[in-house]
């Protein structure tokens, strides 16, 4: 149980360090997919350079603390285990939630139009990975929930 559990966080924590990725590197200039985002990313981004790139470095600082905490609390390699672990609840119906109902509205939107192909596919790529993620997480969140209770002696 140990190790499917482990097996759970890590798959969450390699998805959020892939989604940090994208926003480091859009954080520090790079362009390729920014527009998947939305258009008004990459006008942001054109208008307000500064502001975004400091916007885009902090939302790539929370992911990679999103992504990497929860694995190492249930490895004990942290402090304050059982606030990350609450927080961590919270994330994954968060990710789940949001991931989910982006991707299946922008999957009905490709269906439906060929307007802003490019923004769709994006969304099914960066929200399918929220809702992974997020997956993944409360899936882990679970099993070490149910590996902490003792066993009822028959």
């Amino acid at each position: 149980m140990k190790t499917d559990t482990t097996r759970y966080f890590a798959a969450a924590c390699i998805i959020g360090l892939i989604h940090a990725a994208f926003s480091g590197y859009w954080a520090a200039g790079g362009r390729w997919m920014l527009g998947t985002v939305g258009s008004w990313a990459t006008e942001w981004v054109d208008t307000d350079p500064t502001t975004a790139r400091a916007v885009l470095g902090g939302l790539t600082v929370f992911k990679l603390a999103a992504a990497v905490l929860p694995l190492l609390a249930l490895l004990n390699r942290v402090p304050l285990r059982r606030a990350i672990f609450a927080i961590s609840w919270v994330g994954s119906v968060v990710l789940i939630a949001w991931g989910g109902l982006s991707f299946v509205g922008a999957a009905v939107g490709l269906i439906a139009t060929a307007e802003n192909r490019g923004v769709k596919i994006g969304h099914l790529f960066f929200d399918g990975a929220f809702f992974l993620w997020g997956t993944a997480l409360l899936a882990g969140l679970i099993l070490s929930r149910r590996a902490e209770r003792p066993a009822l002696a028959h």
